[in-house]
């Protein structure tokens, strides 16, 4: 992160009140003066220059949404005592876990690329979380961010697990500005006590990032995904079964769809989801993003199991409907989530054929990177999985030689060679490899860097296993 490398440019500040839901991570948070706040995250909302969204559970005693926020000086610790800013929001109570408050809040007016402490609870009964942190976007410059994918976890030690994996991502790459997060997030979204697992053993890591999460199939009831994000959705968009949306960050453009939804045309997708994409993309290029980069749960173009699900090969599957229109509004990059291996496709142009490419090699510091030049088409790339569920690749014939030559990278799951699971051998055992990719857009180079975890390797420390990228000339 860049902490006042440069002269800062001041707004107004402005109170915000939240006019709906849209939630923000959580998990539980212990000290003191804490036990009743818990499950707080921080998400883009507006401007990511000079705004930031949370989202913090309660007791049903605490009817107060406020948050407190200091821009950081120096090596000083935090005091909320003289003059911090302060911003309220609204609640509700959850709609999974009736005997909780949903609290969310928007902070504005706030400088760009600097960065504040803050804290978030009731003011008036002096509840407050422990203390956190964030950076707001740069104007302009390189960035980075983490993608990882299916923290899902059926017990509390996988739970531990994917935190484990979330935290060693922030730690491997530490300049990581946001984590993305490509769906399912828990395995089954209306029971909160698994988002208590998740959210509470990964506390300190989500106290001090911004998640940019996209909606799983684990979370598509009853409200389950947004009410734990504080998301700046679109006006009447639908949340039941998720969220779409979308936001700037310095000279990108990042588009997170809901793939829960569904119609007779586009499975996946509801009508006036994709009506919005094609605006949205269209509007974001017309501003002059540079990149345009999409996170969606069920993706296109996959090695696993779900590659041949009818809603992603049907007549009205996403491979057919969805992807050419990645192509064609030129999306760069599409994150995916859902089938829990590791692949990347060259670029895939509108008709579903990959292109031809210029590809040269860049080499620094002993590590040489393949990037491919002005690629005509969008590249595909899901991060296999960051919590313990792990599938095989897939044989169906009617994939066939052709579908795999769409690939650059399309292994075997690195986990098959601990064996089938013993509770389903159509899968390898549960919880050994773990998978997160570290992305930087540095002007019109995009490097991605994708780390492994092997609980029975090198420690459990993350090491390399792919390196590539893309260059705009």
């Amino acid at each position: 992160m860049k902490k006042g490398a440069r002269k800062m440019i001041s707004f107004a500040l402005t109170l915000s009140i939240v006019g709906g839901f849209g939630g923000t991570l959580s998990f539980a948070v212990e000290n003191s003066n804490s036990t009743n706040v818990s499950k707080v995250t921080i998400t883009f909302h507006g401007d990511s220059t000079n705004s930031k969204g949370f989202t913090w559970y309660t007791s049903l005693d605490s009817k107060h949404s406020d948050v407190q926020i200091v821009k950081k000086t120096g090596t000083n610790k935090p005091d909320f005592k003289k003059k911090p800013l302060l911003f309220s929001g609204r609640h509700t109570v959850s709609t999974n876990s009736q005997g909780e408050y949903v609290h969310k809040a928007v902070a504005t007016g706030l400088k760009a690329d600097t960065e504040y402490y803050y804290r978030v609870g009731d003011a008036s009964l002096n509840k407050w979380s422990e203390v956190g942190s964030f950076t707001t976007a740069p104007k302009k410059g390189a960035f980075t961010f983490i993608d990882l994918a299916d923290t899902q976890a059926k017990a509390e030690d996988e739970a531990i697990l994917s935190s484990q994996t979330i935290a060693k991502a922030l730690d491997t790459v530490p300049n990581a500005e946001f984590v993305m997060h490509n769906g399912d997030i828990v395995d089954n979204g209306v029971k909160e006590e698994q988002w208590n697992w998740l959210l509470g053993h990964s506390q300190k890591s989500l106290l001090n990032t911004t998640v940019a999460p996209s909606a799983g199939n684990h979370e598509d009831e009853n409200y389950a995904f947004i009410d734990h994000f504080n998301l700046d959705v679109p006006k009447k968009s639908a949340t039941k079964t998720g969220a779409y949306y979308s936001y700037d960050y310095s000279d990108a453009h990042f588009v997170v769809l809901n793939s829960n939804e569904d119609t007779e045309i586009h499975a996946n997708f509801s009508e006036d989801q994709i009506k919005w994409l094609k605006k949205d993309v269209k509007a974001a290029k017309a501003n002059g993003a540079k990149w345009v980069i999409v996170n969606i749960h069920k993706g296109p173009y996959t090695t696993s199991n779900h590659a041949t699900d009818d809603d992603i090969i049907g007549p009205n599957g996403v491979r057919k409907q969805v992807a050419p229109l990645m192509a064609e509004l030129g999306i760069d990059f599409v994150l995916q989530g859902h089938d829990h291996i590791y692949a990347r496709t060259k670029p895939i142009k509108s008709d579903g054929s990959a292109s031809q490419v210029e590809k040269i090699q860049e080499t620094k510091k002993g590590q040489t990177i393949e990037y491919t030049v002005n690629p005509d088409g969008s590249i595909y790339l899901i991060p296999a999985t960051a919590g313990p569920k792990v599938y095989y690749k897939n044989q169906n014939p009617i994939l066939g030689e052709a579908y795999y030559n769409l690939f650059e990278v399309a292994d075997e799951n690195h986990a098959a060679i601990y064996g089938p699971d013993p509770n389903d051998n159509r899968r390898p055992v549960r919880g050994q490899i773990q998978n997160f990719v570290g992305i930087t857009i540095n002007k019109n180079k995009l490097t991605a860097v994708t780390y492994e975890i092997d609980q029975n390797k090198n420690h459990a420390k993350p090491y390399i296993i792919d390196r590539f990228g893309i260059i705009k000339k």
